[in-house]
């Protein structure tokens, strides 16, 4: 089992190219599905063809094991968590909130990728496909959820297990703070979402299963997006094995308009190179048009990966490590062009985890990473980067 994800900035290419890569793993006979989270239903034009919201085999003999979803996140809420989304609701609407204005908040930020993550779940414990290919929304935001059960912490699941139990208690108590409680249905659907938030972050921290590739174009603010990405990416422990530089003008172009453009891209390129290395960087050519429909797909796909398996693991960067020995414990966290943020990052203690805050230019990027037992009997003594990795040191606490 494989499970590909392609993020990068709005118009980068990511949807053409994370269909384009599907179709190239159908036809190498992988059994492959393509998710879509992007509202705009870019897969369906993409691939011309009407893709549903549930599992879509596209038509013809040579894409049999080729399959689509564009998911509808306010169904899929509703029918698997909208017991949790009523509570929500019965919460806002005790503080006076308008019922439709309730609901729309309730909706939550962000619930179109983070339904479609939780369907990732589905699909691999399914053991229906070989391959799952998932065409993200814009980084920033896609980051934040694939990352969502890390930032709960193992904390969180514990707590509300402990609280189930005095739900007829707070019933009690329910006129005199008033907001309504939750029932011990709303808990155990809790309970029940944050366990397939566990499984989730199983299958994406998995460097044998999950892989996230990253997609820009040659210019200046998209490899930015790109390398606060892959900084992202080794905070929360997953593995990038590719980038891909996109929409990049073809040497044979000579008309003098594009001489300026070319000679940018030029330089872009080889800073990209440099920034990124060891990480293998593709580069795919500016088509003359539009890439829609199979033949102009398959016409990429070839050209990207050539006579590569794109189900490949292209590369495996160092993963966070946690040292132990007999009166010490490090944490290793490797943090690429964390250099630069070194003079804002904070490292503490909270409860059984690990909090670890990077100041960014788009603010702060916050981590819980789990210790080991041993680490409650030790107290957090250091940290410093070095190198764009980052070392958390512990020692065993006095003895009085």
């Amino acid at each position: 089992m494989r499970v590909i994800f392609y993020t990068g900035k709005g118009g980068s290419g990511k949807s053409v190219i994370s269909c384009a890569t599907a179709l190239k793993l159908s036809e190498l006979g992988y059994e492959t599905l393509v998710i879509s989270s992007d509202p705009a239903h870019t897969i369906s034009d993409a691939l011309e063809t009407q893709v549903h919201s549930a599992p879509t085999r596209l038509s013809g003999r040579d894409r049999k094991k080729l399959w689509a979803i564009q998911v509808d996140p306010i169904r899929e809420a509703r029918e698997k968590f909208g017991v949790i989304q009523e509570y929500i609701v019965s919460l806002f609407k005790s503080k006076g909130l308008d019922e439709v204005l309730a609901y729309e908040i309730a909706a939550l930020p962000n619930m179109t990728e983070f339904v479609s993550l939780l369907k990732v779940v589905e699909f691999v414990e399914s053991n229906n496909y070989d391959v799952i290919v998932l065409d993200t929304v814009p980084s920033g935001e896609a980051l934040k959820n694939i990352y969502l059960p890390t930032l709960l912490g193992s904390t969180t699941a514990k707590l509300i297990k402990f609280v189930a139990p005095l739900v007829n208690i707070t019933k009690v108590v329910e006129p005199v703070v008033g907001i309504p409680t939750p029932s011990k249905e709303v808990i155990n659907e809790d309970i029940k979402l944050i366990e397939i938030l566990g499984r989730l972050k199983d299958i994406i921290i998995d460097r044998e299963v999950t892989s996230l590739r990253l997609v820009a174009n040659p210019d200046a603010f998209s490899i930015q997006n790109m390398r606060r990405t892959h900084l992202l990416a080794n905070l929360y422990n997953v593995n990038v094995d590719l980038g891909i530089m996109n929409k990049v003008i073809p040497e044979k172009v000579s008309d003098s308009y594009f001489n300026d453009w070319k000679s940018a891209q030029a330089r872009y390129l080889a800073e990209a190179e440099s920034a990124f290395h060891p990480l293998p960087l593709k580069k795919l050519r500016l088509f003359p048009s539009e890439v829609k429909g199979l033949k102009l797909l398959s016409e990429l796909g070839n050209e990207l990966f050539g006579d590569e398996d794109p189900a490949e693991v292209y590369f495996e960067g160092e993963a966070i490590k946690v040292t132990v020995s007999n009166h010490s414990l490090e944490v290793v966290v490797p943090l690429p062009a964390a250099s630069r943020y070194k003079e804002v990052c904070e490292v503490e203690r909270v409860g059984e985890d690990l909090s670890v805050v990077i100041s960014t230019e788009i603010g702060e990027v916050r981590n819980f990473i789990p210790l080991p037992a041993i680490a409650q009997v030790m107290k957090l003594d250091s940290a410093k980067v070095l190198n764009d990795v980052l070392h958390i040191y512990f020692i065993e606490n006095e003895r009085g």
